[in-house]
């Protein structure tokens, strides 16, 4: 009897050590760790856990380490303000779920408890961090910060963060934390939304104030999946490090070797799948070794190129770019890319061409032997050895012979071959999303309630006009049925897909008014991720004695970290008279991912047409990321029609992207040193197929303040008595360019009953430029 207690009590404790010890709120978890010894497993009792402080300090050894767990893996949801904080020796978190929050500190997750307390051989795994960005875009915080040496963070998935800063960033702020070996492997970055600002890095290895010490961190295995929120995917800031074996898809950026020396880009597949702006790496500063790796269908130019090495700056600053010098690019394979750039951002300042950078044993598969750039007129680049395979073969560049490839067939894909040029396909490891990131992640994916519905109002349900929007649900259309006024009496914000468009039978437009004796921001205010499409409605800014409205329709002035999108077409805006009030308009802190405006005339307005010129703290932040503006009239404007701002000289964005094309232009911004269009630090513009009659007569018709390397084009425009084309290159004109008098100004410049209603269009999609 007695030994069968005996073999009971031990089989007892044996169960009792594998399950662990269990928790159940963070103080009791913080002395657990506290106490714990090597080997031990701490298990998190299942559940929400809201405001979680999880701060661990602990201390296990290589072969015990101390195990936090959850009782089931993802069944711990850590949600609200809660955040992990860790420190000491080989402590082991496995399988949280941070979700619905966002951290009220620098990160969600620390390796190190506070200055004195680091983290060493500690690993996060199967972790998973998804809606948990700060509510307002521009608050910066970070999600996993590594501290110490040899911390490995694996497994896990980061889903779309969409406020500033990098997902993961790698300090050397001190010596405890340099030459640190930490590893990066096997996560999944799913998606990051373009964020037209800097600041929006995935990883991020030091800062330039510590780039000339090592780092050693190791970044392999991982898949990163759309992670379009600024030009720098990667930024590496320090030396030594080893990004390996990765995969990149459809994302618009590129791994961009900083600042630092000595680093190695090896086995990586750049799988751009020909989505504009999807780049390889950037190369700055010397050392650095870019071996077998595979850069497939990348379409991005200039800083986004499949490859660019960029000119340095003389005595450089340790923030600014150092020369490249002592650089190795070598069996690599390019495949259907846009060409690659020598001497990216050469300029006034960047003087210093690439020096002693080979180029050597590398393939090209390409429709034609125009594969490159060359920027600088010296022998800096030494290009050895290359093969190039094309369609139609003019004159090879020096250093590139012709050749018959083979193909192979991996993970799909159909790939050009050769053994004695380029990578070493057997070698790349073509890492998918489903091997990377937390195993036990499956997101519901969530189907709409019902399909799309039309609801109609008539004029005389103006009152009932802002129910009907919080009704709908997010697809719906609302359809205004009468021409007459629709008083409104309060704003109505739009938080999801919606059209609002006027009845089709209609001759004249429905009329949008404020009924009220207090003044309206907006008719339509489009809040965080809203998708508003508005058709054929009339918005007039003032009303007999009522107040007036600010702007017909502009984005929200509450916190907004997710862009909207907006679609107006066959529009007509008027009355609008005071001169800080505009048709439509961005706010400070928001982004519109496109903004769509076609067939939809402004006429009578004191202040602006289309104003997205908030953002004024010179960062290189802006209102919108792509602007097309088709077919409109613009007459009778106080100020201007279209005021478009991006202030500083960051390079971490690349837009915005801004189209004008067939629109009228009639007797706008005339007064002293005005412009009938600004587009200031606008990167991307075309304006097009447009004319202009008495506008910009006390100075401007259009301004630019435009840098050396922006893409600025005016042409087909006829500006009849109308100011200047000002920019600073004096570059941006066309070959047809006009001053004549028109033939006949068709432009539509009085009553709602003289403008035709405009094409219908589809629910707002997301626009490609």
């Amino acid at each position: 009897m007695m030994r069968r207690l005996i073999l009971i009590f031990l089989m007892f404790n044996a169960i009792s050590s594998i399950a662990g010890i269990v928790v159940h709120n963070p103080e009791e978890l913080r002395k657990t760790v506290l106490k714990a010894k090597p080997g031990d497993t701490i298990v998190l009792k299942n559940g929400a856990w809201k405001d979680a402080a999880l701060i661990l300090n602990g201390k296990g050894t290589a072969k015990n380490p101390i195990v936090i767990r959850p009782e089931t893996p993802g069944e711990v949801v850590l949600t609200g303000n809660s955040y992990l904080q860790l420190a000491g020796e080989y402590l082991q978190v496995m399988n949280l779920h941070f979700k619905d929050g966002f951290t009220p500190n620098r990160a969600v997750i620390s390796f190190k408890t506070d200055h004195k307390n680091l983290a060493n051989h500690c690993r996060v795994t199967g972790l998973v961090i998804e809606n948990y960005s700060q509510p307002q875009r521009l608050k910066g915080d970070t999600w996993v910060i590594l501290y110490g040496k040899h911390n490995r963070i694996d497994h896990a998935t980061f889903v779309d963060k969409l406020n500033s800063g990098p997902v993961i960033i790698v300090e050397l702020d001190d010596e405890r934390s340099q030459a640190n070996y930490h590893r990066i492997d096997s996560n999944y970055f799913k998606g990051r939304k373009r964020f037209g600002s800097n600041g929006a890095e995935t990883i991020r290895v030091g800062v330039s104030r510590y780039s000339l010490t090592p780092s050693r961190t190791s970044i392999n295995h991982n898949y990163f999946e759309r992670c379009n929120g600024e030009v720098e995917i990667i930024s590496i800031k320090s030396g030594e490090n080893k990004v390996s074996y990765n995969t990149f898809y459809e994302s618009e950026g590129g791994l961009v070797l900083r600042h630092g020396s000595n680093n190695l880009v090896e086995g990586n597949f750049f799988n751009g799948n020909n989505k504009l702006f999807t780049g390889g790496v950037r190369i700055i500063n010397p050392g650095h070794k870019v071996l077998n790796n595979v850069f497939y269908q990348l379409k991005g130019t200039q800083f986004r190129a499949p490859l660019s090495i960029m000119n340095g700056v003389p005595n450089s600053l340790i923030n600014r770019y150092y020369q490249v010098k002592d650089v190795i690019v070598e069996k690599n394979t390019f495949i259907d890319c846009t060409n690659l750039l020598f001497g990216a951002g050469k300029d006034a300042e960047r003087t210093l061409s690439p020096q002693n950078v080979v180029f050597k044993n590398n393939l090209f598969f390409s429709k034609d032997s125009t594969i490159y750039e060359n920027l600088n007129d010296d022998n800096g680049l030494k290009f050895v050895d290359n093969a190039l395979s094309a369609e139609n073969i003019g004159d090879l560049p020096a250093g590139f012979k012709k050749t018959k490839v083979k193909h192979l067939r991996l993970k799909g894909f159909e790939l050009p071959y050769d053994s004695g040029y380029g990578a070493d396909l057997k070698q790349i490891s073509f890492i998918e999303a489903k091997n990377t990131g937390a195993s036990w992640f499956h997101p519901v994916v969530k189907t709409a309630a019902r399909k799309g519905r039309s609801f109609k109002v008539s004029a005389a349900q103006s009152e009932n006009f802002k129910s009907y929007i919080q009704q709908a649900l997010s697809g719906d259309t609302i359809i205004l049925t009468d021409t007459g006024y629709y008083k409104m009496k309060e704003s109505i914000q739009i938080n999801k897909t919606l059209m609002i468009m006027a009845a089709k039978n209609l001759t004249k437009r429905p009329i949008l008014l404020n009924a009220t004796f207090s003044s309206m921001p907006a008719f339509f205010i489009v809040e965080n991720g809203g998708r508003l499409s508005v058709e054929n409605i009339a918005f007039k800014g003032t009303f007999e004695s009522f107040s007036g409205v600010d702007a017909g329709i502009k984005s929200t002035e509450l916190p907004m970290n997710r862009p909207y999108y907006l679609n107006v077409n066959g529009c007509e805006f008027y009355d609008f008279n005071e001169s800080t009030q505009s048709g439509i308009a961005g706010s400070k802190g928001t982004l519109a991912d496109s903004l769509l405006v076609s067939n939809s005339i402004f006429h009578h307005l004191s202040g602006t047409g289309i104003n997205l010129a908030s953002e004024k703290d010179d960062k290189g932040i802006y209102n919108a990321e792509i602007v097309s503006i088709t077919n409109c009239v613009f007459t009778n404007l106080l100020g201007s029609a279209i005021n478009i701002y991006r202030g500083g000289n960051d390079e971490s964005t690349l837009g915005p992207f801004v189209t004008i094309n067939y629109c009228s232009f009639n007797e706008v911004e005339n007064r002293e040193q005005g412009a009938a269009i600004k587009l200031i630090g606008v990167q991307q513009a075309k304006v097009t197929n447009s004319g202009f009659s008495k506008c910009g007569q006390g100075g401007r018709s259009i301004q630019f303040q435009e840098y050396r390397t922006d893409n600025i084009l005016v042409d087909y425009c006829n500006f009849y008595k109308s100011g200047k084309i000002e920019s600073f290159y004096n570059k941006v004109a066309g070959q047809h360019v006009y001053t004549e008098e028109p033939e006949s100004l068709k432009l539509t410049t009085a009553s709602n009953s003289q403008q035709p209603l405009g094409a219908s269009v589809p629910l707002l999609q997301s626009y490609s430029y």
